[in-house]
């Protein structure tokens, strides 16, 4: 049996170990687990997403838990809602601007779960590149009946090239489609398409077909006016020119994509099934960028919080003349994409996947190089991560070079400057 002195010596021993035990994980031993870096490798990232994260994002996506139904995680997502609108520019009111936990991809899942008639709807896509495949697969494969006969794909003739403007418009007057879908940059070779000059044709020659784009690597970093275009339906990621953590989709819906998914779930003719259908969400969504709150499924409160940062120092930036906001970071963003090229091209005397400036995005530089894994890895030496090539037609000719967000946008994080450099060597 145990006596008092014996209770009281257990006692002493555990206040002394547990005493050493406090000292121990306070301690700045480097192998205490709050100090070691368990992602970063010491390189600076650059690819085409996710990307370096401003200080104030890093912080917000640090904050300790709150309840996903409190009134200051209310009135944080309530902001993010906000704030999107404007980063899309897109109306304060009309439509309805979506923010999901999940990747990018899950934008394929809404728009064609919930804009697409199974049976009868034909939709047009438009491919220039990996990504824009995925999507035509993803529409063909599980939204349609029959893939061939619904789902037509017009795609560039080879990687680096855009759909010309003139065969949309054949397209579109050839046969009569219920959705037209694009992505307006595809990372696989760096090519922007020209979603308003296709807009435009749409709504000339086919005004009742609904316009749907992939802005992933757009959003934040490209010329988009969702209202003034006449887009239905954009969606995006939070890690690229965003510059928030992964893990959002991001989207906004037109009044009239709005009332497509509402007449698809009244009718039975909705595909959304549980997780990704808007019916579900909309309300949800509607209540927290009015103030209140509602549940559907547990949002994460951090990444919430980071975007919410992150929409904010978009709408904050400021650059030369142009008006603070978004223009600005648009700006910065084509003006360090041209420096980024004009390099490649006349001092190194490289050639751009995407042939020429005019059709090449801002947010990356697919560029061929002679030794692409060579290249990545001397990169990798001196202190920067790029990537290499996905499209299946040129993957081993060519590496990707992301320059979104802070990276891109502040010059005195040395981030482009120091990568040009190291480049020069590398190649």
């Amino acid at each position: 049996m145990y006596t008092t002195r014996s209770l009281s010596r257990t006692s002493q021993i555990l206040q002394r170990t547990s005493l050493h035990f406090t000292r121990t994980l306070s301690s700045s031993s480097p192998m205490s687990p709050s100090k070691v870096p368990r992602l970063s490798d010491g390189s600076t990232l650059l690819i085409p997403g996710p990307i370096t994260m401003s200080a104030g994002v890093v912080s917000a996506l640090g904050e300790q838990s709150v309840s996903h139904t409190s009134a200051a995680f209310a009135s944080v997502f309530r902001d993010a809602l906000g704030k999107l609108r404007r980063v899309f520019r897109a109306d304060g009111t009309r439509g309805a601007p979506v923010v999901l936990s999940g990747s990018g991809t899950l934008g394929f899942d809404v728009l064609g779960g919930n804009l697409v008639r199974r049976e009868s709807d034909k939709v047009l896509l438009l491919s220039t590149g990996f990504f824009s495949d995925e999507l035509h697969d993803a529409l063909a494969q599980c939204y349609t009946a029959r893939p061939g006969a619904q789902v037509t794909r017009l795609a560039a003739k080879r990687a680096g090239d855009t759909v010309p403007l003139a065969a949309v418009e054949e397209a579109l007057s050839r046969d009569s489609y219920s959705l037209i879908a694009m992505t307006q940059v595809d990372t696989s070779t760096g090519v922007l398409l020209d979603v308003e000059g296709v807009a435009e044709i749409v709504h000339r020659v086919s005004p009742d077909t609904l316009i749907a784009v992939d802005t992933v690597c757009a959003l934040g970093c490209e010329e988009l006016r969702f209202d003034e275009w006449g887009i239905d339906f954009a969606f995006s990621a939070s890690q690229k020119a965003v510059g928030a953590p992964p893990g959002l989709c991001l989207a906004m819906l037109s009044e009239r994509a709005v009332e497509r998914a509402a007449e698809l779930a009244e009718s039975g003719e909705s595909q959304g099934g549980y997780y990704a259908s808007l019916a579900r969400w909309l309300p949800v969504l509607r209540a927290f960028e009015s103030g209140g709150a509602a549940y559907f499924a547990t949002p994460p409160v951090q990444l919430v919080a980071a975007l919410d940062t992150a929409l904010g120092e978009i709408l904050d930036y400021s650059y030369g003349d142009y008006p603070r906001g978004i223009e600005a970071r648009v700006a910065k963003h084509r003006d360090t994409s041209d420096a980024v090229k004009r390099h490649c091209t006349e001092a190194l005397g490289l050639k751009l996947v995407s042939g020429q400036l005019d059709n090449s995005a801002h947010g990356l530089t697919a560029v061929y190089v002679p030794q692409p894994g060579e290249t990545i890895k001397r990169m990798h030496e001196e202190g920067y991560t790029i990537a290499g090539g996905i499209h299946k037609d040129i993957k081993g000719e060519y590496v990707r070079i992301g320059h979104m967000g802070v990276s891109a946008c502040d010059d005195e994080m040395g981030h482009i400057t120091g990568c040009l450099g190291a480049f020069d060597a590398a190649v």
